[in-house]
């Protein structure tokens, strides 16, 4: 498999079909984040084409010092950051049908009806954190990215990340209660 940086390092060359292969890679695991951040579907999706149509227009910024992961995440930050600035910064409550993630037919029937309740009870308790636990939470959790791709995605110390994921998994836990 071809690296994310060289198939950006492609792209930068103009090459459409590889930045087709970096969305194709990464386009669910930033919606995802932007939908759980957001709990609204069509904001979401905006800021997730926003988010690819920046990576297309700036692609000559891009510096292989950083890793693509990482610069994509920067840039659905950003976009997020001036959403919430736009819209008042007030804290929403996302409703069921914005909670239901992209399908994945791996789960079955009877899975997914059994994790429903608690998925619910998760999402609810993740937008009633601080806003920088819950970012924190949502790119290590939900992204996966490392204490270290976190702190480059939102300017702050690796040790200030594992501050906000300790504390946020804390409050996450005592807002769930026992499961």
């Amino acid at each position: 498999m071809v690296s994310d940086e060289t198939l950006m390092q492609q792209v930068v060359a103009g090459n459409v079909a590889a930045f087709q292969t970096l969305y194709d890679r990464h386009h669910r695991v930033v919606f995802n984040f932007l939908l759980h951040f957001l709990g609204d579907r069509s904001a979401a999706e905006d800021l997730l084409q926003e988010t690819f149509l920046r990576v297309f227009a700036h692609r000559e910024d891009y510096r292989p010092t950083a890793a693509v992961r990482t610069w994509l995440f920067t840039i659905a930050r950003n976009l997020l950051i001036d959403h919430r600035r736009r819209m008042g910064a007030r804290p929403e409550y996302p409703d069921d049908e914005a909670l239901q993630e992209v399908p994945d037919p791996s789960p079955s029937p009877l899975a997914k009806l059994e994790g429903r309740a608690l998925e619910e009870r998760l999402h609810l308790a993740v937008t009633r954190l601080p806003p920088f636990q819950r970012e924190v939470i949502l790119f290590s959790r939900f992204a996966g990215l490392s204490h270290e791709e976190i702190a480059r995605v939102t300017q702050a110390s690796p040790g200030a990340v594992r501050v906000a994921l300790h504390r946020g998994l804390r409050r996450l836990r005592d807002l769930l209660g026992p499961v």
